[in-house]
């Protein structure tokens, strides 16, 4: 019989990563836990084989049904900024599952920790008084998972290239020229595809006892700021990318909405050396692993748009 995984968070980028991976893999039966049935990527997901279920924050035995019966989990909470208390609203969902994986003896738990690709598992704010509430509600839902002393594993994801084409898009400063803005001096940065977090979860999954008690840190490649823009600049030309060379200060001021300060707050705490990725393990978890080179070159329509 194959195993039965349930993923949370799979109607969102990561999570769907996953689920789909472990459909393509045929050794699980995948469990889509998402929190709205609605949503076109769950649809898809269950065209394409997974049980769909509902997990409603407000609905704690929701949690417990998708996690019934099932062999290992896949914990992905989301930090919804918009609401009053984002923190303790991302703290309760990860609590929750942390409880109902106890209840039910899941075999294994893989914890995805990010925001926007950067590492998450840190208490930023005892660290450096930095307030980043997504951070901070990661590593309080890690420690709790420890207290429990779950099967646990950490899968820390780096920076996505993807954000390349949303949030982090290059904008135009004429002239066919583009600034990127992400504020990281000359510090470098790892990053690595979303869509290629499911391959590694997969063989994370499928090899327990290597990973049970362990942090996995995922990083496809550690670039400079102003290198990134110049890979974009050798697949996209004519036209031309540059860093804009941005502080944190300015990054907040320029970014608004109400997580500017909590994103603005992530890259000053990678800057102190919040990052500890690697990238050999990565390679050897997934030897497909796109570097960002390989990355642009295979999404130059998207980026051109």
């Amino acid at each position: 019989m194959t195993e039965t995984v349930s993923v949370f968070g799979a109607d969102r980028q990561q999570g769907n990563a996953v689920a789909t991976a472990l459909l393509e893999d045929g050794g699980f039966t995948v469990r889509a836990v998402v929190q709205k049935l609605t949503f076109p990527s769950a649809q898809l997901l269950q065209a394409g084989g997974a049980h769909i279920m509902l997990a409603d924050i407000d609905d704690p035995a929701s949690t417990d049904c998708a996690l019934s019966g099932a062999d290992k989990c896949v914990a992905i909470t989301h930090t919804n900024l918009n609401t009053r208390d984002p923190l303790q609203d991302e703290i309760l969902q990860g609590y929750r599952i942390a409880e109902a994986c106890k209840k039910f003896n899941i075999k294994h738990v893989v914890l995805e920790e990010s925001r926007d690709g950067v590492v998450a598992a840190h208490h930023v704010h005892r660290k450096y008084s930095l307030q980043a509430r997504h951070l901070n509600a990661k590593a309080c839902i890690n420690d709790y998972m420890n207290e429990l002393d779950l099967p646990k594993t950490e899968m820390i994801v780096p920076f996505y290239f993807e954000n390349f084409l949303t949030k982090f898009k290059p904008r135009p400063a004429g002239n066919n020229t583009f600034l990127s803005a992400i504020p990281m001096g000359e510090v470098a940065m790892d990053g690595m595809s979303i869509k290629q977090i499911g391959r590694i979860m997969t063989a994370l999954l499928k090899n327990p006892e290597r990973w049970i008690k362990k942090s996995c840190f995922l990083s496809a490649g550690r670039l400079t700021i102003q290198e990134y823009p110049q890979i974009l600049t050798h697949h996209l030309h004519p036209k031309q990318f540059k860093d804009s060379q941005i502080s944190v200060q300015e990054f907040v001021k320029s970014f608004g909405g109400p997580g500017a300060e909590d994103l603005g707050n992530m890259f000053e705490f990678c800057k102190r050396g919040g990052q500890k990725m690697n990238i050999s393990m990565s390679f050897k978890l997934y030897p497909e692993l796109q570097t960002f080179q390989q990355w642009v070159s295979a999404n130059t329509t998207s980026l051109d748009s």
